[in-house]
């Protein structure tokens, strides 16, 4: 009695409507689960004043309007007040942090030095007209994939690529691998062969319950339900004209769309990095990458991922 009561005053002081006890029950069941769990929750009346007022509550206190709010790909209550089945936009066009450009053709090469061409050189550049995960060793066949992902530690990659039908499928570490429902287990992959550093192992315990990727109707969509950040790099998330390949970093509880197949990048080829493969994104749990950042490379990352998305059919 006391949970619901605890519940119903934070409720109220984040401007929310009168609960009736059987929807503040599936609340209070949906908040104790977590970004783990947890049933839709239907609001009922005045859904959006409840809706805004449990996920200000419950997870972005700054929160302004539901327009900033997309809902979960798993969610299929229309009108679900679940505060963890909705994560909050990730814009592209807000301004990245410095240590999110790669590369940018307005840096002063004399003020920089040689440094300046280091940070223009990233692993875009071995990749022409393929892909790290592919290297020319397998060859690419689809049938009925949407995307495959194929699993790194720092240069090393590790298991085989991972091939995707469901249109929604979760990269997970640790316990919830037992949990997960349509998931690449990175636990379950064989790194017999790929000694792990204290850094690796670090970043790999804090994935937990990773990123969901999802092909949806208007692109494919990142899910970032762990504690972490993770961060992003792909072609489709640059601007028309922009001159370099940018890295975006995702909070917890946010999303992005990091691909549109109905318009996707065309092939195309940078100052000091060579050609860029527009079918590529690159994910890193928990640690960036850049030029003014520790790691100019996203090979430097203790943990990440290739999405390699299909060719157009």
């Amino acid at each position: 009695m006391f949970r619901r009561l605890a519940l119903r005053r934070q409720l109220a002081a984040a401007g929310a409507p009168s609960v009736p006890e059987d929807q503040l029950r599936g609340l209070a069941r949906a908040i104790d689960a977590g970004a783990g769990g947890g049933s839709c929750v239907p609001a009922g009346h005045h859904a959006t004043a409840l809706r805004l007022a449990v996920t200000r509550a419950f997870r972005f206190p700054d929160l302004r309007d539901l327009g900033e709010l997309r809902r979960s790909p798993y969610c299929t209550e229309q009108q679900c007040c679940n505060p963890y089945h909705w994560s909050r936009l990730c814009k592209p066009e807000t301004p990245p942090p410095p240590y999110s450009r790669i590369a940018m053709d307005d840096l002063n090469t004399k003020e920089h030095g040689e440094s300046t061409q280091d940070a223009r050189r990233t692993d875009h550049e071995r990749l022409f007209t393929g892909s790290l995960a592919t290297d020319g060793a397998e060859k690419q066949t689809w049938e009925t994939e949407w995307c495959r992902l194929a699993y790194w530690e720092l240069t090393q990659r590790v298991g085989r690529q991972f091939g995707v039908k469901p249109r929604t499928v979760d990269v997970v570490g640790g316990d919830a691998c037992a949990t997960a429902r349509h998931s690449f287990c990175l636990d379950a992959l064989d790194t017999r062969d790929t000694p792990q550093v204290d850094q690796v192992r670090k970043t790999r315990s804090k994935i937990g319950l990773g990123v969901t990727l999802s092909l949806e109707s208007d692109g494919v969509w990142l899910y970032n339900r762990s504690q972490e950040p993770v961060f992003v790099s792909s072609p489709a998330l640059d601007a028309a004209a922009a001159k370099a390949l940018l890295v975006w970093r995702v909070a917890p509880g946010h999303c992005l769309c990091i691909f549109d197949p109905q318009c996707p990048p065309p092939a195309r080829s940078l100052p000091h990095i060579g050609p860029v493969d527009p079918l590529s994104v690159r994910i890193s749990f928990a640690k960036g990458w850049g030029p003014k950042y520790s790691r100019r490379e996203v090979t430097a990352c203790p943990c990440w991922l290739e999405v390699l998305l299909a060719p157009p059919s």
